[in-house]
């Protein structure tokens, strides 16, 4: 048998020691990464803006701008520039972060909402399917000849005794009956409240105090110092980007219905599904979303197509050569990290059975003393 104390060549814990010394260098190197990436994205975002709706515009109706009134052109001009200017405010690595909580509170909500949803759907099912007892057919009992032999097809564990001529006379009461769907549904109930339980638990802090701590509030501002970590700080920051690009597109579309540029108005389900890949758009210009909508006119089945503007940061970075070698960069911070994503499972799992194996190994106290006696 190997001795516990004799460590291997490569040491698991050593190893996760040194992904993480590594990671955070690559934190700082990737926060300045998209440090410059906002930079740039803050520089193109006004032009990239007014670009979509001069497209927009020329595929509708290119003289529907100029016929709108001197002051109404003005004020649409200032109302995108004060939507791109409050939104460029945004797009910093800080900010957001900021928005990556928020969406994750959002998601936990969500999903406590679906569970208590699920759970009243569960308790009016099993209040359906409980079954009626059915009442009995007369409160007290009828006066039998004494001596009499009752003579009932109910088992006698099921049914009363007789009062006797000492003891008062009580009113039957009925006994729940079994049912197998009922108290299958109870289970159901029962996980759904446990997990609401633990999602509740999970949202609040072990101890009063626990929210007011500096030093937490000072912690969520670095990056993660663990590989997969950093990984999905790298996927959220992407999905809280095109939400605030999805904020500005709604905000501009807002915009254009007010001043009479546009006749329509996608809401933000539909925009947040376009950019999901769940609807399937037409080719048109970049940051401009055209969507093809069945329309019945006569006997001929035909489609009406409806344009809004969509800032999407592929399109951003296709119309912008410095925005692409930002994202290149950071695509290439991505593949390191799954890189090192790989060697920390890898890693964790010899550093698992290792604990295992010492564990067996080694034997406990009330094994040496059993031994010893």
């Amino acid at each position: 048998m190997s001795d516990p104390d004799v460590r291997p060549a490569y040491d698991p814990s050593e190893q996760l020691a040194r992904l993480q010394r590594l990671c955070r260098l690559r934190a700082i190197a990737l926060y300045r990464e998209q440090a410059l990436y906002l930079q740039v994205l803050r520089e193109l975002l006004e032009g990239a803006t007014r670009q979509a709706l001069f497209n927009l515009l020329g595929e509708v109706d290119p003289s529907r701008f100029s016929q709108l009134p001197e002051s109404t052109r003005q004020n649409f001009h200032a109302s995108v520039t004060d939507l791109t200017d409050r939104c460029s405010v945004l797009l910093t690595v800080e900010q957001l972060m900021q928005l990556v909580r928020q969406m994750q509170e959002e998601q936990r909500r969500q999903q406590a909402h679906a569970s208590r949803s699920m759970l009243q759907k569960l308790s009016r099912q099993t209040q359906d399917s409980a079954p009626v007892p059915e009442p009995p057919t007369s409160e007290l009992p009828r006066e039998e000849p004494h001596g009499s032999i009752q003579l009932s097809l109910a088992s006698p564990l099921e049914s009363p005794q007789m009062p006797s001529a000492q003891d008062p006379v009580k009113e039957p009461v009925p006994e729940p009956a079994d049912n197998n769907s009922s108290g299958d549904l109870d289970v159901l109930r029962s996980l759904f409240e446990l997990a609401g339980d633990a999602m509740q638990q999970a949202h609040q802090p072990l101890e009063p105090g626990a929210a007011h701590d500096p030093s937490l509030e000072e912690n969520q501002h670095f990056l993660p110092n663990e590989p997969d970590a950093l990984l999905h700080w790298i996927h959220a920051m992407d999905q809280a980007l095109e939400r605030r690009l999805r904020n500005l597109s709604h905000a501009v579309n807002v915009q254009m219905l007010r001043s009479g540029l546009a006749q329509t108005l996608l809401p933000i389900s539909l925009l947040d599904a376009v950019l999901k890949g769940q609807v399937e758009t037409q080719p048109t210009a970049t940051n401009v979303l055209r969507l093809r909508l069945p329309l019945a006119v006569g006997e001929l089945d035909q489609g009406m197509d409806v344009l809004s503007v969509l800032l999407r940061s592929n399109d951003l970075e296709f119309d912008s050569p410095r925005l692409r070698q930002c994202r290149k960069r950071l695509r290439a911070h991505h593949h390191a990290l799954l890189t090192m994503v790989r060697q920390q499972r890898h890693w964790q799992r010899r550093s698992l059975d290792r604990e295992a194996r010492t564990h067996w190994q080694t034997p406990s106290d009330s094994t040496q003393q059993l031994s010893g006696d």
